[in-house]
This record gives C-alpha cells, sequence and structure tokens, in this order.
C-alpha cells in the first residue's frame, strides 16, 4: 500500500518488523530510508515476531531515538510547547541523564592508547535550546544540564 500511495508516509511514526519480513521492505526500501522509517536493529525496530507487541509498546511509551554526528553533537527533539514547563523539563533531565550514562571511560582529545580522559578535558563543551520554527538558539549554562553539577536543573542565579 506504500509502494501504490495509498498510505501515506506521515501517517506514521516508526515502523517495526521481525528478520523475516525485512526481505519484504526492500522494494519500499527508497521511501522508507530517508525519512529515517526503515527498520534498524540499532534503533531496536527489528524484533522476533513474539517480541513485536512489547516492542511496540515500548516504542509507544516515549522513546526517543538520538545519535550524534562525528563532532560529538547530539540533536534531538525534548517535547512540544504544548507539554508545559514541568513536562519539558522532566523530558531535559531524562535525556542528560541517559547521556551521562553511556558516557565512555575516555573520550576528547589525546583518549587513543589511554586508560581515561586527559585531565581537565570536559564532556559537555556547549549547549543550546531551540524551538522548530525560529531563528537562532539559546545558549544554556552548563551548570544546569550537566547532571554531575550541583546546580543539575536548577536555576543557577
Amino acid at each position: 500500500d506504500i509502494k501504490n500511495g495509498h498510505v501515506s508516509l506521515t501517517s506514521f511514526q516508526r515502523t517495526l518488523a521481525s528478520p523475516e519480513m525485512m526481505p519484504q521492505l526492500s522494494s519500499i526500501a527508497r521511501l522508507l530510508g530517508p525519512r529515517g522509517l526503515m527498520p534498524n536493529p540499532k534503533l531496536n525496530t527489528i524484533q522476533p515476531q513474539d517480541q513485536l507487541l512489547e516492542t511496540l509498546e515500548q516504542q509507544q511509551s516515549g522513546i526517543s531515538n538520538y545519535r550524534t554526528d562525528k563532532e560529538g553533537i547530539v540533536r534531538i527533539g525534548i517535547g512540544r510547547g504544548s507539554f508545559g514547563v514541568d513536562k519539558l523539563m522532566d523530558n531535559m533531565r531524562e535525556l542528560m541523564n541517559e547521556i551521562q550514562s553511556i558516557k565512555p571511560e575516555s573520550f576528547g582529545k589525546g583518549k587513543k592508547g589511554k586508560g581515561g580522559s586527559a585531565k581537565g578535558t570536559k564532556y559537555y563543551l556547549k549547549a543550546h535550546l531551540s524551538t522548530t520554527q525560529s531563528k537562532g538558539s539559546v545558549l544554556v549554562d552548563l551548570r544546569t544540564i550537566d547532571p554531575t553539577s550541583s546546580f543539575f536543573m536548577t536555576d543557577p542565579l
């Protein structure tokens, strides 16, 4: 139905598939891929048939997938304006705690061949918040979004 144009690709946000279904999706991969809808084991969207319903429930519970580019920049939405301040703050807190939990043991310059990061190497360098359809962004005080800081998710003033 997607191939024939009967189902719009904008009508869904994520696709799940079992390994057996993947060869059938190859004919529409060029439609799904550029939109980020192609099932992918890294995103946990390819599951055995008996686990598809459980995975669907997990995916609908609000899981956001994010990636970093080669410079380590993370771009991810934390919510909509209609969420309200408390919900947006909760989403930001969860995101930062998740990023902190997967922090590698060594990062930054000089990481190769050493057991840890160079002294004084910072994990967070800058943070900006912006809306989807606006110009510019707001620079965020790093102390307020770093889970290791005593100012985490507080007003620094």
